[in-house]
């Protein structure tokens, strides 16, 4: 009679693999990926991670987790343009896998209009913090930004640059213009000044900027964004973001 081993050699192949504890990977990784599918429901979540080994490991972890809870997940990284990968997704959360050396988990949830969920600094539990920011819309593009700390406008040549600042019904004309506004509620302080003029310091909820004449360069927190030329709306908005520990 013939004998054959190959048959129970396939069917013990074809036995699944015991799903791995993620705490062997990252302990808060479990946490995450049920707060992530809670926060999210049947959205997509936004896995931001950085380049090193530990941060891919630690994504592509949280990210088989989501996936066996139905949850689809995305994975951005700060890499310029890397967002893109979200256009017409419809995110329900961000969790930073980063950590807190980088804004663009923030930056990203405050445009998204969703929460970041981050893990929390110590075994006790942290309460959800709020943040308010500055969002920036273009005229042209509709596109809408956000800056956490502060937005800067530069002329590139101050003493050939123009700004027209408008806001609560005034319009003034800088010439060699500059301005700064920072956030506070619901309100945004702002300073401009030029080429002999004092600067002048505003309080309002909505600002429109336009820049001619010279190029100009707009920073959005740390970070110059683009040439700057056109209009752009800035305004306040109160807790635009939610940071939730987890």
């Amino acid at each position: 009679m013939e004998t054959t081993t190959d048959a129970p050699r396939l069917a013990r192949s074809r036995r699944q693999r015991p799903e791995q504890d993620p705490a062997q990977i990252w302990a808060p990784l479990a946490d995450l990926t049920e707060a992530a599918a809670a926060t999210a429901g049947s959205q997509t979540v936004a896995i931001t991670r950085g380049f090193d080994r530990n941060s891919r490991q630690r994504a592509k972890a949280l990210r088989d987790l989501l996936s066996r809870r139905d949850v689809p997940a995305i994975e951005v990284t700060p890499a310029p343009g890397s967002d893109r990968l979200l256009t017409d997704v419809a995110i329900g959360a961000v969790v930073n896998l980063i950590g807190a050396g980088s804004w663009q988990p923030y930056r990203l949830a405050a445009q998204l209009r969703v929460p970041v969920l981050t893990p929390k600094p110590g075994p006790d539990a942290a309460e959800e913090a709020t943040r308010d920011v500055i969002a920036l819309v273009g005229e042209e593009s509709g596109k809408r930004d956000v800056a956490l700390s502060h937005v800067a406008v530069r002329g590139d040549n101050p003493a050939d640059g123009r700004l027209t600042v408008s806001f609560d019904g005034t319009e003034e004309v800088v010439e060699g213009g500059w301005l700064t506004a920072t956030v506070s509620g619901d309100q945004l302080e702002v300073q401009f000044g030029g080429e002999g003029r004092a600067e002048q310091s505003v309080t309002t909820s909505r600002i429109r900027v336009e820049a001619s004449d010279t190029p100009h360069r707009l920073v959005r927190d740390e970070l110059p964004i683009a040439d700057f030329e056109g209009a752009v709306v800035l305004s306040a908005e109160a807790a635009g973001l939610k940071v939730r520990p987890v």
